[in-house]
């Protein structure tokens, strides 16, 4: 029951946000969860709705409608951020979704399927990648090891560590 109220919670708060931005309108909504939990939403402030409501025949003050104005102001910039923001997820979403389908399409590559599912040369293919690699690996670390006086510690080591991968 708690899960459905903060649903449609969430849902009534978006709407009179809606309301809010759309016909700028000041709104106010408290309402009680199932278990006596106050919640509300209100705009701009729950100081000038709730001065509003007590008092709708007296004119504001010139604090409060600035500070009203200020308040707007802030939210305003605060949507317009938030629509940026979905709009560049929504691009992003798309961008996404071509290159899945991209990725669907193109032709895999060997050492892109799963080695259960190599052939005899494509894992002799492999062994002779993983060779060249080793000795290239194990001639840069011979060439750390005699050019550089520091470092040299450090190229023996991760050579020992290659060398025992191999």
């Amino acid at each position: 029951m708690y899960a459905m109220f903060s649903k449609h919670r969430q849902g009534l708060y978006k709407k009179a946000n809606e309301l809010c931005t759309l016909c700028g309108v000041d709104i106010g909504i408290i309402i009680f969860s199932p278990t006596d939990i106050p919640y509300s939403f209100f705009s701009p402030t729950m100081e000038s709705v709730m001065d509003r409501y007590r008092n709708p025949n007296v004119p504001q003050s010139e604090h409060s409608m600035m500070f009203e104005a200020i308040s707007r102001a802030r939210i305003q910039q605060c949507n317009m951020r938030l629509d940026r923001i979905l709009d560049e997820k929504e691009s992003l979403k798309e961008r996404e979704k071509v290159l899945d389908e991209i990725d669907r399409n193109r032709q895999k590559g060997w050492w892109e399927q799963p080695i259960e599912g190599l052939s005899k040369e494509q894992v002799n293919q492999w062994i002779s990648w993983w060779s060249s690699l080793q000795e290239k690996i194990k001639r840069r670390m011979e060439e750390l090891s005699n050019g550089a006086g520091s470092s040299s510690n450090l190229a023996h080591g991760l050579g020992l560590f290659f060398l025992h991968l191999f």
